[in-house]
């Protein structure tokens, strides 16, 4: 049985690389240069899907429009519309198609949300917002968007869903930083954060999963998983993190959020489920309610947390 919700998030507080400027036109700069370069390279990677896809591209179901939608009732109704439309398309797919394509149009999502993180009070916000969904709406029609069961909550990695609260993190802390996919240090090993890379998974010696941290997961030891290149700290020593709306990191996001699924997560179906990887998030389906700008005043607790 699950006990009371406990909201808890995963997230980035620094980034590998030289310091952002602080403010005024260096720190404008450096936000429009990387958010646009973040932009193409995303409209690159999606288009290296679209292309992979051949002939077929063109039956790929269509995004619904307008992006943002206020009625709840209809968000969900178009999110189950779409699913169904996902689900036969999907079923004209072969196993080696989706491997060829999976790595981009994941990277394709990284990127889409790292340019909003850039461009966020830029002209080139909408463009951004678009691409985030336009990205998601394939990733989640190709490969899903599971919530899963890990040690007794119900976790949800949904890049859409999490990019649209407009919060970030700062943190004062001293440390070292290695890569989530070879454990080296950052300035050590060949990987690029941000981009997509398979990890064989396995239990680390403290009985944790090497994929996502866990001790109770979905990931099968010896399984490959496609996963996106991180910095993780190690031997840090963290003075404070403070919830911000403007991060002076730009990418020091949540990347994972508990979710409440209230009397849900008591049924031994809906755990199920969540355990075989079969329990899965539709907001990346359909339109959102819009960008949640977070300000200072807001709690943890007032943040969207429900499907």
């Amino acid at each position: 049985m699950s006990g009371p919700f406990r909201f808890m998030t995963e997230g980035k507080v620094m980034e590998w690389g030289p310091i952002p400027p602080a403010a005024g036109p260096h720190r404008d700069l450096f936000l429009e240069t990387n958010g646009v370069r973040a932009l193409e390279a995303s409209r690159t990677a999606y288009a290296t899907v679209i292309d992979l896809l051949g002939e077929i591209a063109g039956d790929i179901p269509t995004m619904h429009e307008p992006l943002i939608e206020s009625n709840d009732v209809v968000r969900y109704r178009v999110q189950d519309e779409k699913r169904r439309e996902w689900e036969t398309f999907h079923s004209r797919l072969n196993a080696e198609l989706l491997d060829a394509i999976e790595r981009h149009a994941r990277q394709a999502e990284a990127l889409a949300v790292a340019a909003l993180n850039f461009l966020e009070d830029h002209e080139l916000a909408d463009e951004a917002h678009r691409a985030i969904h336009q990205t998601g709406f394939v990733r989640r029609g190709l490969f899903g968007c599971p919530i899963v069961l890990r040690d007794d909550d119900f976790w949800s990695t949904c890049p859409v869903s999490i990019s649209h609260c407009r919060v970030g993190m700062s943190a004062a802390l001293i440390g070292d930083f290695e890569c989530s996919i070879c454990g080296r240090l950052v300035e050590d090993c060949d990987h690029q954060m941000g981009a997509a890379y398979p990890k064989v998974a396995s239990v680390d010696s403290d009985g944790t999963c090497t994929i996502c941290g866990a001790r109770q997961c979905e990931h099968a030891p010896g399984a490959e998983y496609m996963l996106i290149a991180s910095s993780n700290g190690r031997n840090l020593v963290i003075d404070e993190v403070s919830r911000v709306s403007r991060p002076r990191y730009p990418q020091a996001r949540f990347v994972a959020w508990t979710i409440d699924l209230e009397e849900a997560a008591n049924d031994e179906n809906v755990r199920q489920a969540a355990h075989d990887g079969m329990l899965r998030c539709d907001i990346c389906l359909g339109p959102c309610a819009g960008l949640n700008e977070m300000t200072e005043e807001l709690s943890l607790a007032d943040l969207p947390t429900t499907i």
